[in-house]
C-alpha cells in the first residue's frame, strides 16, 4: 500500500481510491473558539479568497515592458537545457524534502509560526517523544483560527492541528501523490519509510519543482 493514515491509535492502510475520498478521513482540522473579547488571527502571507498580489505584481511587470519577458524566457531555456541532463524521477523519495522539520505536539503555537515564517514553509508534522508521528498542523489552520495571536501563542500546536494525518510511502508514485493533493485540496503529504518513520515530505511545491527539472514525460512514467 502507497498510503497510511497515522492518529491516535489508527494506523491504517489505504488504497489509491480510499486516500483520494475525503470520507476516509472524517476529522477535521481543529478550531480555537473565540470569546467576546477575542479577534480573528491575522496573516498577511495568506489570502483565503484567492486573490494573489504578487502573481498580479508580476503579470502587471509582463504588460509594461519586455524586460520582464526576456527574463523569463531566458530562464525557460535555462530549464529546458537542464531537464537533457536530468535522469527521469518516479517515486516520492526522489523528491520529497528531507530531512523534516516537525515539531512536538505540545509546542506553542508561537514557536510553530515563526518556523513557518522564518523557513518559508507551509505544514509541520507534530511528532512525540518516541518519533511517531501524532498529528500535523499547517499555515491554513493557523489563518483560520477566530482568536488573536496573543491568546493564541502559548497554546499548544496540536490544539489547532489534524490528529489523523494521511501519509504516503517512500515508494508512492508521484503521479499517484499529485491525485491525492489536488483531489483532497492538501498542501503536502509526510513520507515513511518501512517502520513507519517520517522520512520526507511532499508538497504541491515539490512536484511543480520537479515539473520543471524533469521532462514531463519522464516524470510520469
Amino acid at each position: 500500500m502507497s498510503f497510511i493514515v497515522f492518529g491516535p491509535g489508527i494506523s491504517d492502510h489505504l488504497t489509491l481510491n480510499q486516500a483520494l475520498s475525503p470520507s476516509a478521513m472524517p476529522s477535521q482540522p481543529q478550531a480555537v473558539v473565540p470569546t467576546n473579547s477575542t479577534r480573528r488571527v491575522q496573516d498577511t502571507d495568506e489570502d483565503h479568497s484567492g486573490h494573489d498580489p504578487r502573481r498580479e505584481e508580476l503579470q502587471g511587470e509582463l504588460a509594461d515592458g519586455a524586460a520582464p519577458r526576456t527574463s523569463a524566457i531566458g530562464a525557460y531555456e535555462s530549464v529546458r537545457h537542464a531537464q537533457k541532463e536530468l535522469g527521469p524521477v518516479q517515486f516520492a523519495e526522489q523528491i520529497m524534502t528531507s530531512p523534516v522539520l516537525s515539531l512536538m505536539p505540545d509546542a506553542p503555537i508561537s514557536e510553530f509560526r515563526a518556523l513557518i515564517t522564518r523557513r518559508k514553509i507551509g505544514l509541520v508534522p507534530l511528532i512525540d517523544a518516541q518519533k511517531k508521528l501524532v498529528g500535523i498542523v499547517t499555515k491554513g489552520d493557523l489563518t483560520r483560527q477566530r482568536v488573536r495571536f496573543t491568546d493564541l501563542a502559548p497554546r499548544p500546536v496540536s490544539t489547532i492541528g489534524t490528529p489523523n494525518v494521511l501519509t504516503a510511502t517512500t515508494n508512492t508514485n508521484i503521479r499517484e501523490l499529485a491525485r491525492v493533493l489536488l483531489a483532497r485540496d492538501i498542501r503536502g503529504l509526510p513520507i515513511v519509510n518501512d517502520i513507519g518513520d517520517v522520512v520526507g515530505v511532499v508538497t504541491r511545491g515539490d512536484i511543480l519543482r520537479a515539473l520543471v527539472n524533469y521532462a514531463p514525460l519522464e516524470l510520469w512514467l
